[in-house]
């Protein structure tokens, strides 16, 4: 497939938010609106777009205040995955076999540790999976997937996520509403659907979200392999001291991380930073790894990467 690198840079890093998005974009683009509403449509429906719309941050939902990324050490893959799928996304949202001894590595939300606990056990006991590990979200620093299809690499200048978000509910807002802002209708008025808010009042209340960091920003989603990003690695570090100074380090001089989180560990596996970067090949995510080993306090960095989305049928 022949990618419009144009559009679909525009959809990522430039959507404008306004009570026609698609339309404007295509203003932007100087092009038709009916060309660009005939592109977006079938790029949806071939899956190389995934949704567009409000980016939300999970700690904002009362059902899903903590995370925790997980591995399994499982021998049955297709029926550890197809337990995994059962939960929705927003419970589970990534589900990835990847090249390590902990070969299944997904992530949980709950209210808490102890829900999060519950939920991962319960499902190693449904598949037999003896061996696993659970490491709870300490800090998020970074959180946004944008795959620059000029440079071959995920980039995002995003800054340090808000260490503290509200709760939907404390802003008065029904979090069933919220959450169909992530997910809009391919129209030329997307917020026209809303019963009990004019379409520009549904602009005011993305805005507001994006400034309480309940939203992260307004823009398309793209599936990587779609677009030929053909490797994820999912790099970990043992730091000697400070993972906070190592994170803020990683922040501020690679735009190319997509996830960049400091995590609770255990005796099991004792690499309290992560991150994520998404490439077309290895290059340039090596280069980054080896670049990061040569940071004061960071003593391995290890790449562990995706060999299939267990998400994605």
């Amino acid at each position: 497939m022949n990618l419009d690198v144009d559009l679909l840079m525009e959809l990522q890093y430039n959507l404008p938010l306004t009570t026609s998005p698609l339309s404007d974009l295509a203003e932007n683009l100087g092009r038709s609106e009916d060309e660009v509403f005939e592109a977006v449509r079938e790029y949806m429906a071939s899956g190389v777009i995934k949704r567009y719309g409000l980016n939300l941050n999970y700690r904002a939902f009362s059902g899903y205040r903590r995370a925790a990324l997980v591995g399994f050490r499982a021998s049955s893959v297709k029926e550890v995955a197809e337990r995994i799928n059962r939960y929705d996304e927003f419970r589970v949202k990534h589900n990835f076999l990847r090249d390590a001894y902990y070969n299944v590595w997904f992530t949980v939300k709950g209210r808490d540790v102890e829900e999060i606990e519950g939920v991962v056990e319960k499902l190693a006991s449904e598949c037999r999976v003896e061996d696993f590990v659970i490491l709870p979200t300490k800090r998020v620093y970074k959180m946004d997937v944008k795959y620059d299809l000029e440079k071959g690499v995920s980039w995002s200048e995003r800054g340090l996520e808000p260490e503290n978000v509200p709760l939907v509910r404390e802003l008065g807002l029904d979090e069933e509403f919220v959450r169909s802002l992530e997910s809009l209708e391919i129209a030329k008025r997307p917020f026209s659907k809303f019963s009990g808010y004019s379409e520009e009042e549904v602009v005011d209340v993305i805005k507001e979200l994006m400034a309480k960091g309940v939203g992260r920003d307004f823009s398309g989603v793209l599936r990587e392999r779609k677009v030929g990003f053909k490797e994820n690695g999912m790099t970990v570090l043992r730091i000697s001291k400070k993972p906070e100074k190592v994170a803020m380090f990683l922040l501020q001089k690679f735009p190319q991380i997509t996830h960049l989180v400091e995590r609770i560990v255990n005796e099991k596996w004792n690499y309290p930073v992560y991150f994520m970067v998404h490439a077309i090949s290895k290059g340039p995510i090596e280069k980054i790894r080896q670049q990061i080993l040569q940071i004061e306090d960071v003593e391995e960095a290890e790449t562990i990467y995706s060999k299939a989305n267990l998400r994605e049928r």
